[in-house]
């Protein structure tokens, strides 16, 4: 397979570059088995979420997704592909990988085997196949690594919470009405909105976004009224938790599966008549979850 020339591919990246608009948004499944780009758990290897611990006292700076050996990898986004690029100093049998640059991400793949060197790819199209992972690693969940290039937390782009709301299975967000808009830095009196709001009809069910430890109940506005109440839902492997507001919980506290139901949506149109009912998801650390929906 001929390679283009480095100097010639980032030629083409920078005209492509300044003559595109990329929009940023969540990201597609990588393998066809794991529709929701389940990370790795823990084997005798490690852990895959992004943080885990390495050796050396270093932290796992990309997350695993779980991938069988020689099955289809897909594009995740729509964008331009570079590489070869190694994971290792040694080579080995899945020393093999790629950067994908485009609607809003820069990302490196590791251990695959690219089928095709095009500089531009739509996203769900075929990257490549998975290499042999079972043959350097016996016993590894197979995977493949995807690390964002500026090293952040690349879990938070993957779009992976489950439908929140029954009825709304794309998780849309509110729109704007007489009381306000419904999306992450809406002004509110003079302030931004660190939350998003989820739409939900008064009544229906509403349900776990991921699988996760439902720590204490929460008041959202601490004055009693008929829509003040909700749950705190905490992330166990990588600590980072979301407030579930305006739900009624069926329980206070304990494990739930990601998909299971919460709660139910208390009745917003007694407290703010023709406002879009929703229930409002606001991060602990007040960064926008919009991705993940």
């Amino acid at each position: 397979m001929e390679k283009k020339p480095l100097l010639e591919f980032n030629i083409i990246l920078g005209l492509a570059l300044t003559s595109l608009a990329f929009a940023a948004g969540p990201w597609g499944q990588i393998y066809a088995r794991n529709p929701s780009n389940s990370i790795r758990d823990c084997d005798r290897h490690g852990c895959g979420h992004y943080g885990a611990p390495r050796l050396g006292g270093r932290k796992h700076l990309g997350m695993d997704v779980i991938c069988r050996d020689r099955s289809t990898v897909y594009a995740h986004f729509s964008g331009i592909i570079g590489g070869p690029v190694n994971a290792y100093r040694k080579n080995n049998a899945i020393n093999n990988g790629l950067f994908l640059r485009g609607s809003g991400f820069c990302t490196y793949m590791f251990y695959i085997r690219l089928v095709t060197y095009r500089v531009w790819i739509t996203k769900g199209q075929k990257l490549g196949v998975m290499l042999p992972m079972q043959s350097v690693y016996p016993g590894m969940i197979s995977h493949v690594q995807v690390q964002n290039r500026e090293q952040s937390n690349p879990s938070l782009a993957t779009g992976q919470w489950a439908q929140i709301c029954d009825g709304n299975p794309w998780n849309s967000i509110r729109g704007c009405d007489k009381y306000g808009c419904g999306y992450y830095g809406a002004p509110r009196n003079g302030r931004k909105h660190l939350a998003v709001i989820v739409k939900c009809q008064d009544g229906s069910g509403v349900n776990a976004p991921f699988s996760g430890l439902i720590v204490r109940c929460t008041k959202p506005f601490g004055n009693n009224n008929a829509i003040d109440d909700g749950i705190l839902l905490s992330e166990v492997k990588t600590g980072s938790c979301i407030k579930l507001a305006f739900t009624r919980p069926l329980r206070s506290r304990g494990w739930i599966r990601k998909g299971s139901k919460t709660g139910v949506m208390l009745p917003m149109q007694s407290v703010y008549p023709d406002i879009i009912s929703h229930v409002r998801i606001q991060n602990c650390d007040h960064s926008n979850p919009t991705g993940n929906l």
